[in-house]
């Protein structure tokens, strides 16, 4: 166990579940939209209910889209520090740089942020950069089951804790 521990967590992103999602509700909405706007007035109701399902299918075919097009990204704790890797970008920082890390945002969206110290620093930082200065790091679960998503939050708080010795605030 020991070793194990030494030897640090690494977390990923995932792009099944979305690339699945995202084909499915892609189809019914080009199966659902209309192709013209000639309505009776006996099958108005049917149309605007197709039509209404279609443009919800086509907003959660849009969204899954998004996260399957995102930069793959990976992280890695150790007792060192922790390494994020996004499309090519590396960033590896020391824990004593950490000024805070916790897990941000809410239940459906999470993000790993993290605040670096002023001295510290890094310029070329793989990540969005907040109004309050804090870097989004790491996606946690986005495009995952409510279930998965909630195991990957427990480890990643767990390997935060333990690795960076850091309280981590509770999810919003």
């Amino acid at each position: 166990m020991h070793e194990q521990m030494d030897a640090g967590a690494s977390f990923t992103t995932t792009r099944r579940r979305p690339v699945v999602v995202g084909v499915i509700t892609a189809l019914l909405a080009y199966a659902l939209l209309p192709r013209g706007f000639s309505y009776d007035r006996e099958t108005f109701e049917v149309a605007l209910f197709l039509n209404l399902v279609g443009l919800v299918c086509l907003v959660t075919a849009v969204r899954s889209w998004r996260l399957v097009l995102r930069r793959p990204a990976e992280m890695r704790l150790t007792p060192a520090g922790l390494t994020v890797k996004r499309s090519g970008h590396e960033l590896s920082v020391p824990w004593h740089a950490v000024g805070q890390i916790r897990i941000d945002g809410d239940l459906r969206r999470p993000w790993v942020v993290a605040w670096f110290d002023p001295g510290q620093e890094p310029s070329g930082v793989p990540a969005a950069r907040r109004r309050d200065g804090a870097y989004l790091l790491f996606p946690v679960g986005h495009g995952q089951s409510v279930v998965r998503r909630g195991q990957k939050l427990r480890e990643l708080r767990a390997a935060i804790i333990g690795y960076g010795r850091r309280w981590v605030d509770e999810v919003v």
